[in-house]
């Protein structure tokens, strides 16, 4: 895979003023393939050449709805002229609020900017309103860019020892050593060693944040009871349950992943779908923990939170959701999944695909299903990547990190479908030859 002459002309000018010619290390793809975006239209980029891609990265997934979509651009050009960033509660605030917690069942939410600040924030209230330090996740869970979060996401399985007291390995440097003794990390879907663990350590544990669905490792879908007996022990013990929504909340259904599964947690984190690409983000959650959050009680605030352009975007998206236009990009992903267990099962080819529809998965593996961390990594990742370079190339845009389900949007037709499943075809034609 190599950019364009413009994409490179460009990543050029950026490497002199931005480092490693980027603003997030997962935008780099190496110095002659890292493309420089011009637009985004629909379901479809077009880079500084020109050249236009079915778009499944969808900016790591939150522009579920599509690029540009017109609802809401006209709801921001709206409300632009009113000002942006008061340091005040405004209308559309309340509003979003009132639809947001009706749509999730939740009771009381306050707004922030990003993903990563919604799981710092209800790491914190966990930690306040429990009186206890310790967080709870599982290994290749991805909860954000923040030191709490940043163990055991992406770890050698050689490296993280023996399961039932695995090692915490960060994921690079800068996080300081001693915050891994505030964390626990546990294999994913693994009821009795998650069991043996809180019968040892429950009164340490403030919370335990789980992605539903391991987002970061192809969509691995948990297994059934798996969440129900987090709610039971986290009820059981007086830990706070935060359940991770920032890449399935709205996504996968209107109520999220509390929805899905039929799992309520105490505290829930809502990013990406919830603005469709603009910087909203919440945290959301039962009255009694959340309640607790205010002046001389837990502390949370931030300059740009709530502000009335991020709030009008996800008023539109909300809106649209309640309507029931998720559907869409449902269908679309029920008909990739199909077309590439057709192309695969003719392609002798191990493989599991797994996950929602709307973010589905493959991992090229002998396993019959994949279940925790440990079965993607050991999964054969060079062909993954061999294939989606070969998409890329050819106009079909996953992300090439094997870790990223496809993203799909509803503005994704059976025309793209159909010519994404024989971009595919060939791509596995080719790399299995």
């Amino acid at each position: 895979m190599k950019s364009g002459t413009e994409s490179k002309k460009f990543f050029d000018r950026a490497c002199k003023v931005i480092p490693g010619g980027v603003s997030s290390n997962f935008r780099y793809w190496g110095d002659d393939a890292t493309l420089v975006v011009d637009r985004g239209e629909g379901a479809y980029l077009y880079d500084k050449d020109n050249k236009k891609y079915v778009d499944y990265r969808l900016g790591f997934g939150p522009v579920v709805l599509g690029h540009g979509r017109p609802e809401i651009s006209k709801h921001i050009k709206e409300v632009l002229d009113k000002g942006n960033c008061f340091a005040m509660t405004n209308e559309y605030e309340i509003r979003v609020a009132e639809k947001l917690t009706k749509m999730t069942g939740t009771d009381l939410v306050r707004f922030t900017n990003t993903g990563t600040e919604a799981t710092m924030g209800a790491m914190r209230i966990a930690r306040a309103y429990t009186g206890r330090d310790k967080i709870l996740k599982f290994d290749g869970a991805y909860h954000g860019f923040h030191d709490y979060s940043l163990w055991n996401t992406y770890p050698p399985t050689s490296g993280v020892g023996y399961i039932n007291s695995p090692f915490l390995i960060p994921q690079g440097s800068g996080i300081p050593r001693s915050v891994g003794d505030l964390m626990y990390s546990l294999p994913f879907n693994n009821k009795e060693v998650l069991d043996k663990k809180l019968k040892e350590r429950w009164h340490e544990i403030a919370c335990i944040i789980v992605e539903p669905l391991l987002g970061n490792q192809a969509s691995i879908m948990p297994q059934d009871g798996f969440l129900d007996f987090i709610r039971e022990k986290c009820t059981e013990y007086g830990i706070v349950m935060i359940m991770d929504e920032v890449k399935t909340g709205f996504r996968i259904a209107p109520g999220g992943a509390q929805e899905y599964f039929h799992v309520k947690a105490d505290i829930a984190t809502y990013a990406k779908c919830l603005g469709n690409g603009f910087p909203v983000a919440a945290i959301a959650g039962k009255r009694e923990i959340m309640g607790e959050v205010g002046p001389g009680k837990i502390p949370h605030g931030g300059t740009y939170g709530s502000n009335m352009i991020s709030m009008a975007a996800a008023e539109a998206c909300l809106d649209l959701y309640a309507a029931g236009e998720l559907k869409k990009a449902d269908a679309h992903g029920k008909k990739l999944k199909q077309g590439w267990k057709t192309i695969l099962d003719k392609s002798g080819l191990a493989y599991v695909i797994q996950g929602p529809d709307s973010m589905p998965g493959i991992i090229f593996t002998n396993e019959e299903k994949c279940t925790e961390y440990k079965h993607w990594a050991q999964g054969d990742h060079d062909t993954y990547e061999k294939i989606i370079h070969y998409c890329i190339n050819h106009g079909v845009m996953p992300d090439y990190d094997s870790r990223e389900p496809w993203f799909i949007s509803t503005a994704h037709t059976d025309e793209d479908a159909d010519f994404v499943l024989g971009v595919f075809e060939d791509a596995v034609k080719f790399v299995n030859r």
